[in-house]
């Protein structure tokens, strides 16, 4: 998409400051909820305590709430025993929230703002945020209505979760920031995140429950993509996908700066199905089974088993991935490696089938692209201060904490929901 704006005159933008040191970052999934408490300093993000719980399977479907008295027991629950097992000395009333599924829409916009009588004027503070403002207001009407059209809904029940600047150019240069910099033609890429009112409702409605106020919420293949160290990079290119219990997020960056996602809902969920259909088994212990053969932990007899069991769904799963890519807007070239994060990537025959399917046929991938698994420590500036997130599903969670501090350090990069919790 692609927005031109005209000059108008400048006004200043209050920026608001942190209020407080600790803070909850919260993934509400399929299979678990996850939390971190972390603060912030003016290097990153400090990871002070880390909690999982399992999540009943009536919970949550494809990144949607089913029982939202379950999920305040749930948080309820994260809450108490973060602070049983850990020895926190500050209280937390934030909490930043992931969202994620078919449900959440992001997209890609292409901002040009022309300058032309100040071309020979260096950009100040002033005039850097009052483009920003412009910018965003405009994406706030426009965006919005063409994302309703999209979901077949009206504008007034579709809600912006963040917008956020991926990337700056002036004159066709890549400028980390527009304060100092001359030219006239500047060029934003934005990424807007959309999704309906009722689903963000409830989510604001669960975290007033439990004494929580909502700092931000964020599409969870964006905090990734955000987070990963070096995706900044002018010369960064490559796709992320977080394989969750009820959906997989995918999201593309480019260059550093254009940013796409998409997500479907097919994920960890669907084997652990499959595993209790075949075995006839109850659905926990087929949850079960699934993580121990993901380790390694079965004899060979039984791994070869659910192998066979495994095999035909994960083809499947491929299969939903590539048609999910096809939906991106047109590239001449895609990423060449894909990065997988999220409990479902633990599955050996994913990346095993990843590695071996026919991309260049499907897609123009210029050869076949490599698969690489992302841990949290190939995120920036988050530092684990517990020794716990060595896995692939801690990755979200780190990534909202690591979301929230970029917005409280560079409110001009980023928009986010900022209405009450309480309604």
């Amino acid at each position: 998409m692609l927005f031109n704006i005209l000059q108008k005159s400048a006004k200043h933008l209050k920026k608001d400051k942190p209020e407080e040191k600790y803070y909850l970052a919260l993934d509400i999934g399929t299979e678990a909820l996850k939390a971190l408490v972390f603060s912030t300093t003016n290097l990153g993000v400090d990871i002070w305590a880390s909690y999982h719980l399992k999540q009943q399977v009536k919970a949550m479907r494809s990144g949607v709430v089913l029982d939202k008295q379950l999920i305040i027991q749930n948080i309820r629950m994260v809450l108490y025993k973060i602070k049983e097992e850990y020895n926190l000395e500050h209280e937390f009333s934030t909490a930043v929230l992931g969202m994620a599924g078919e449900l959440v829409n992001g997209i890609s916009i292409t901002v040009d703002y022309d300058r032309h009588d100040k071309k020979d004027e260096a950009i100040t503070q002033e005039e850097a945020e009052f483009i920003r403002n412009e910018v965003f207001s405009q994406i706030e009407r426009e965006g919005r209505a063409e994302m309703a059209a999209r979901m077949h809904s009206t504008p007034g029940l579709i809600e912006i979760l963040h917008l956020s600047i991926t990337g700056i150019e002036l004159d066709g240069r890549r400028e980390e920031t527009l304060v100092g910099a001359k030219g006239r033609n500047v060029r934003l890429y934005i990424y807007a995140s959309f999704a309906p009112k009722k689903y963000v409702d409830v989510l604001y409605e669960v975290l007033d429950r439990v004494n929580l106020k909502v700092g931000a919420i964020v599409v969870q293949p964006f905090a990734i993509v955000s987070a990963y160290a070096g995706s900044k990079s002018k010369n960064f290119s490559g796709l992320f996908v977080d394989i969750g219990g009820g959906t997989t997020d995918v999201a593309l960056v480019e260059n550093g700066s254009r940013i796409q996602t998409q997500m479907f809902a097919f994920g960890g969920r669907a084997f652990s199905n499959r595993i209790a259909k075949e075995f006839h088994l109850p659905f926990n212990l087929a949850e079960e089974r699934k993580l121990k053969y993901s380790a390694g932990e079965l004899p060979l007899e039984v791994k070869d088993q659910l192998r066979q069991v495994i095999i035909p769904d994960a083809r499947l799963w491929v299969d939903a991935l590539r048609i999910a890519l096809e939906e991106l807007d047109p590239l001449d070239t895609f990423p060449p490696a894909f990065y997988l994060c999220g409990g479902g990537a633990l599955l050996p025959d994913i990346k095993e089938i990843m590695l071996t399917y026919a991309w260049t046929k499907h897609l123009p991938f210029a050869k076949q692209p490599k698969v690489e698994l992302v841990t949290p420590d190939s995120l920036d500036k988050v530092y684990d201060k517990t020794g716990l997130l060595v896995n692939p599903y801690d990755v979200t969670p780190a990534s909202l904490a690591r979301f929230y501090w970029d917005t409280l350090r560079h409110p001009f990069i980023h928009k986010v929901n900022s209405r009450p919790s309480a309604e």
